[in-house]
């Protein structure tokens, strides 16, 4: 038979005396639950709430403060209960997926009544039954005896028998248990500790004795989070005494006058489940400032919070179901990670006494301090879900969902796999780490934090490595960082010596390879051109020359499947492969890259694309003498911008269109018969950006003079050749002689005597295009061929894919308007 709706979780809704008086009833926190973290405005809002629900009941007795949903386990077996004394655990465990803030603040707000009623009362009472002839005292003694008994069965429930019988409602794993056995019960966390501590207390003294006043202190080397309960329930028990007095409080309503109860039948039926004795009634009336009325509002208050303050309790079939629950009706709370649910597995694994001193805990310490660098809430999610997404392609080349339920599962299906053996979890949690490692210090470190290669030396992060980690990044190619971790986590862990220095060398190989790979990829189609089911391929075993995965492990171990490898010759073979297929890439040679290429509106489709590729052609270019406005390849040193300062220079390299985007007089009207011609390769150029004002939409003739300046060797040259031109600019002649440099790809376009037309941006567009060629092929091992009988392949244009689409591609360097 179906599953029914019924079996995966029910829900009812519940008074706070009913959900946490339950007869042996216990609430469990699991270990990845936050630390208590509520601050003094959420604990204002609840006695508020309360206040205004206490106030409405006055008018309307069907009046409840709904404080939202609990999410929970019912945990028949106890599996989730760690450590555990199992003949002694609860009859009735509840695991607390969601709500554990709110029912934490709600177990100190009753201790908190508890305390101060006991002292009210031993104030009227001095531990002495009334006299039974004063009727209006003895019930008064006998709500106040009752509202205690009620209080005090909401936070702890007592046992039979032991040697410590005091069993406190909410615990947390790893750090409490529960136990009649004074050796082997545990209340260490902050909200156990706390309850724990004033159950003895309260249930230990006379009823004759003046009772204790409970004044708890944080701890030393307590837990995260005692500060903050301690100071919440301090905060609630000044609030208590002053609505007690009468006193208000600027941001909470006043308690209702004792008047209204003692008229009001179906608000003291609402409140106590029972009309009030006439003769307190009219006592009650009468009062004023008196101790008796001070405890009489305690008592009124407590008894609202107790039968009035209502949640949903939902209970889910097992943590699965109660996460997918949590997920679809959590509007206010914030959902946890799936790191922070997957956290707890290895403490198990690694059994808890053990942890601690384990490489397990060190591991899940680095990725902690990579995901503590976000703020809870959206930022963390999305740092988390993107660092699961990267490690799932780099561990077994699994395209992983962004939906926490599938990264919760994915996180423990894995692990689940190596739990028996000490070496293989560890090495996936090393895995897990070095990911953490490489994304928050190598692919975008923290602001203003250079780029490093944590655990490698310093050289390792050449310059190469440094302008392709910045390139992939501004494309937003996130896709690379899973290959590149797997690179980096072999050189990380190599022995020092031969074996490290083999490894950092693979490493830069397989970043030129990527970077290559990418940029002949998508500077030959409209969109992503589903590049990145390409590295899936590569990292999953979908090998066109018979590698083995690039993922650290298949997906399903099997073994008469190759073994996965690190290599980057291997790597550089297989993409070279995929790029040259004509079912894949379609590039097969130089003469295909150039037909696609030149074909494209580049500047629309990728600006940090386009950007790479022509520092790519212009680095240690010199102007062609045979072909004016054109270059050729120089010596070594004589023009260096293929650099990462080069990238890194905007101010003098930025994406400037030659004819301007809008139709203006002076150009060529073929330029502007296809609007996506002026975005061509051909008509870009590296520019100063600060210059924009003075290029502007000029005509041919004016703009080239000032393409000769920027690009002179000297300002007294940039001067010279300004002044000679006749021509006034926006900008004074000493500003633009500033901003010049020796750039001869602008010096070269200064030199065309010729008008700028469409069949010349075409030229250009070549020549560029095969000095970019020539400078990355050997990153990919690729033929300089240009032979006219290889197939030149037409690429298709492919629509971008929402979920690779770069985010960046829109924005970088402005061209002129």
């Amino acid at each position: 038979m179906p599953t029914q709706a019924k079996e995966i979780f029910e829900a009812q809704s519940k008074s706070l005396r009913e959900l946490l008086s339950d007869n042996g009833l216990g609430l469990y926190l699991p270990p990845y639950q936050r630390p208590y973290g509520w601050g003094k405005d959420k604990v204002e809002k609840l006695l508020d709430d309360t206040l205004h629900g206490l106030k409405n009941l006055g008018e309307a007795p069907d009046s409840f403060t709904f404080l939202g949903t609990v999410i929970t386990i019912h945990d028949v077996n106890h599996v989730t209960v760690k450590p555990i004394v199992k003949p002694e655990v609860p009859s009735k465990v509840l695991t607390v997926i969601d709500g554990q803030q709110r029912l934490s603040s709600l177990l100190i707000l009753l201790v908190g009544l508890h305390n101060l009623i006991r002292q009210c009362a031993w104030k009227v009472f001095k531990g002495k039954t009334p006299d039974p002839t004063d009727s209006a005292r003895t019930h008064l003694y006998s709500e106040t005896i009752n509202i205690l008994q009620m209080l005090g069965a909401a936070f702890y429930e007592r046992k039979n028998f032991g040697t410590t019988p005091i069993y406190p409602r909410l615990i947390r794993a790893f750090e409490d248990q529960w136990a009649k056995d004074e050796k082997l019960k545990q209340y260490e966390s902050p909200i156990a500790n706390l309850t724990y501590k004033y159950s003895v207390l309260a249930d230990g003294e006379s009823p004759a004795s003046k009772p204790t006043d409970f004044r708890p202190k944080a701890r030393q080397d307590a837990g995260d989070g005692e500060g903050d309960l301690i100071k919440r329930f301090n905060e609630i028990r000044a609030a208590l005494t002053k609505l007690s007095q009468r006193k208000s409080i600027e941001e909470l309503e006043d308690l209702p006058p004792l008047a209204t109860l003692a008229t009001g039948i179906e608000f003291q039926r609402a409140l106590f489940n029972h009309e009030l004795d006439p003769e307190l009634c009219t006592w009650l009336g009468q009062l004023q400032d008196e101790p008796e009325a001070e405890l009489m509002r305690l008592v009124m208050f407590a008894a609202y919070g107790l039968n009035r303050i209502a949640l949903t309790v939902v209970q889910g079939k097992d943590e699965d179901y109660a996460f997918t629950i949590f997920e679809s009706l959590n509007t206010t709370g914030e959902p946890l990670t799936a790191f922070e649910t997957f956290l707890p597995r290895v403490v198990m694994a690694e059994k808890i006494e053990d942890y601690q001193e384990s490489g397990a805990y060190a591991y899940m310490k680095a990725v902690q301090g990579y995901l503590d660098h976000f703020d809870v809430g959206d930022k963390l999610q999305n740092a988390t879900r993107d660092l699961l997404v990267t490690f799932a392609l780099a561990e077994t080349g699994k395209k992983l969902s962004k939906r926490l339920p599938d990264q919760r599962v994915y996180m423990r299906d894995t692990f689940e796999r190596h739990k028996d053996s000490a070496g293989d979890r560890s090495a996936y949690l090393r895995h897990l780490s070095d990911t953490a490692a490489f994304m928050g210090n190598t692919w975008e470190p923290a602001a203003n934090s250079p780029r490093t290669l944590a655990g490698l030396e310093a050289t390792a992060m050449t310059d190469t490595v440094k302008l392709c980690l910045a390139f992939l990044n501004s494309l937003n190619h996130t896709i690379a960082i899973a290959p590149l971790v797997r690179f980096y986590s072999e050189a990380v862990h190599a022995d020092e010596g031969e074996a490290r220095i083999k490894r950092i060398a693979e490493f830069e190989k397989a970043i030129k390879a990527i970077t290559a790979f990418t940029v002949f990829w998508r500077a030959t189609r409209r969109g992503t051109g589903n590049i990145d089911s390409q590295y899936r391929a590569v990292m999953a075993g979908d090998s066109l020359t018979g590698i083995g995965p690039l993922a650290r492990q298949w997906a399903v171990p099997d073994a008469s499947k190759p073994d996965p490898i690190v290599d980057a010759e291997a790597l550089k073979k297989e993409l070279a492969a995929r790029l040259s297929d004509p079912k894949l890439g379609g590039i097969p040679n130089l003469a295909s890259f150039l037909a696609a290429a030149s074909a494209l509106p580049l500047y629309k489709i990728s600006r940090p694309l386009t950007r790479f590729l022509l520092l790519a052609a212009y680095h240690d270019t010199i102007e062609d003498p045979e072909n004016p406005g054109l270059i050729i390849q120089g010596k070594a040193g004589v023009a260096s911008c293929f650099t990462v300062d080069g990238w890194a220079d905007e101010t003098h390299l930025t994406i400037e269109h030659i004819a301007p985007q809008q139709a203006t007089s002076g150009w060529d009207e073929e330029f502007y018969s296809q609007k996506e011609t002026v975005h061509k390769l051909g008509n870009l150029v590296l520019a100063p950006g600060a210059a924009n004002t003075s290029l502007s939409s000029r005509p041919w003739t004016e703009k080239k003079v000032l393409y000769t300046a920027l690009g002179a060797s000297t300002a007294d040259d940039a001067k010279s050749v300004l002044n000679s031109s006749g021509l006034t600019f926006a900008q004074t002649t000493e500003d633009l002689a500033a901003m010049s440099r020796y750039l001869p790809h602008l010096r070269a376009l200064g030199q065309r005597k010729d008008e700028w037309n469409p069949k010349f941006m075409d030229q250009r567009a070549d020549v560029l295009l095969r000095l970019a060629y020539t400078r990355l092929k050997g990153w990919l091992d690729l033929e300089l061929s240009d032979s006219s009988s290889d197939p030149v392949v037409q690429v298709e244009d492919v629509e971008i894919e929402n979920d690779e689409l770069d985010d960046k591609d829109a924005g970088g360097a402005v061209g002129t308007a």
